[in-house]
């Protein structure tokens, strides 16, 4: 495939999960007032502790079975039913053993968690999986259009109820989780009809032990890599309410939604770069596509992270009420791990293409344990912004280890000495933001400093955005004629 017809491969992906995640991200970011003027900071951290357990379950009861639908329905693109069918009995039987496991929780008063907690942890698990498991699927069969349309039900249905049942008849914290729950399920629904699998076919059609084999032996390690991530971006906030309070936790929780703006732009791309990373994959690079794309997405990142930093305590003021306000504090900092992340998952789709999963993994897990050790640490001596510096460094250490062991399998051609002075910046840029001036002055200086010296990659960009608009303004105007 020619350089030109990768890139219009990976842009027309890009606009399209674009069109399901950017829209319903910021619907969903200014909803953050609603929130924070509804619930209590102790509420919203329990809803939150909720939803990040349900992710940590995802890891173990399905074997990380999504990830092994996506790369081998792909790859065998006559059996990919059969991929879909194997996956969706791995959800079926994990379910069943997790739904055991917390019948026994409740009954043995393990945690100290009223009833609805169990139930709806375990709707999360079941219908969030279902739906990573199916629009995976969809990806792999190039249906991506119907994947982004999955997205935009997600959003719609959970706004819809948000407004509805916090709002109207103020249901409060079991409002919410209602709401977050028939979002997910109803994607499913969307999804399942699209792809037209019978419950018998699920079970009849399955594929041959070799294969079964195959998407176990790929997926396995893919746990210790999603546990690890998971601690990465969540232990901090067990450790904040162990140390710290639930009520702390729900300030913590609410910092993350300035970050989401920029992990928001990594959704949408890493969506679409799986797909061209292991279609297009080239040891040599020859061609360039894999470095030229990390370049220019590591620009738009830097410089976004930048801009962001410089309205933190703006946004801060719009989006958190009353006892939230101070989550500013930490939003910069969790932004600067945010940036990590999304280069980090970046780097790692080269493990994803050479299928290797156990660098993936090895190299978030010893991450993981960095991270553990600088919350026990740091939250001690300074409290919940020891938490976001924990989970900062604990995802620089994830990007420089899979960077340099990724050059194994691709010979990368990035300007690292550039980058390296760029996240330095990023980081003074952080330390003048918790000045008591705030020194927006210098912070002004940074920003522009990092625009020069990514002016080259910023004319780029520009240049490939000028061409996917005249392509999509021209096949626009060959549909009206």
């Amino acid at each position: 495939m020619s350089n030109e017809k990768k890139y219009s491969y990976l842009a027309k992906n890009t606009f399209l999960f674009a069109i399901s995640s950017f829209g319903s991200k910021i619907l969903v970011f200014f909803l953050v007032p609603l929130y924070t003027n509804i619930l209590t900071t102790a509420e919203y951290g329990t809803v939150d502790i909720i939803s990040t357990s349900a992710f940590l379950l995802m890891h173990v009861f399905t074997l990380n079975i999504a990830d092994s639908v996506l790369r081998f329905a792909i790859e065998r693109k006559q059996d990919s039913e059969k991929v879909l069918s194997y996956g969706l009995r791995i959800l079926l039987v994990g379910s069943f053993l997790l739904a055991g496991m917390l019948a026994a929780l409740h009954f043995l008063h393990v945690v100290d968690w009223s009833g609805y907690c169990y139930i709806f942890l375990f709707l999360e698990f079941f219908v969030t999986s279902l739906h990573q498991i199916l629009s995976n699927y969809l990806r792999a069969i190039d249906k991506v259009k119907e994947v982004a349309v999955s997205g935009i039900i997600v959003t719609l249905i959970t706004i819809l109820l948000n407004i509805l049942l916090l709002i109207c008849f103020k249901f409060g914290i079991i409002g919410y989780l209602i709401s977050v729950v028939a979002g997910s399920l109803a994607a499913c629904v969307y999804c399942l009809i699209v792809i037209r699998i019978s419950p018998i076919r699920i079970f009849k059609n399955c594929c041959d032990y070799v294969s079964q084999k195959a998407m176990r032996s790929y997926s396995i390690p893919l746990i210790f890599n999603g546990i690890a991530w998971w601690m990465n971006n969540s232990l901090d906030k067990y450790f904040v309410v162990w140390m710290c309070g639930v009520s702390e936790n729900g300030i913590l929780s609410v910092a993350y939604k300035i970050p989401t703006i920029l992990s928001t732009f990594h959704t949408i791309f890493s969506k679409a770069w799986s797909l061209s990373a292991i279609k297009e994959f080239d040891k040599d690079d020859s061609d360039g596509f894999f470095s030229e794309t990390y370049t220019l997405y590591n620009t738009g990142l830097i410089i976004l992270c930048s801009f962001l930093i410089i309205t933190n305590i703006p946004l801060a003021h719009i989006l958190f009420k009353k006892e939230f306000f101070d989550a500013w504090r930490y939003s910069s900092i969790l932004l600067f791990a945010t940036l990590f992340s999304s280069l980090s998952a970046i780097v790692g789709s080269v493990f994803v293409a050479v299928k290797n999963s156990l660098i993936y993994a090895v190299s978030t897990l010893t991450a993981a344990i960095i991270n553990c050790i600088l919350n026990a640490v740091l939250i001690n001596f300074f409290g919940t912004i020891g938490a976001a510096i924990a989970t900062a460094f604990s995802f620089v250490c994830v990007w420089l280890i899979r960077l340099i062991f990724s050059r194994k399998y691709i010979k990368w051609k990035i300007n690292i000495l550039r980058d390296i002075i760029a996240y330095f910046l990023l980081a003074l840029q952080i330390v003048f933001e918790h000045l008591e001036s705030h020194l927006y002055l210098g912070q002004g200086f940074i920003l522009i400093v990092l625009i020069l010296l990514y002016r080259k990659s910023l004319v780029s960009i520009l240049k490939t955005a000028k061409k996917i608009v005249l392509k999509l303004k021209g096949k626009k105007s060959d549909s009206e004629s």
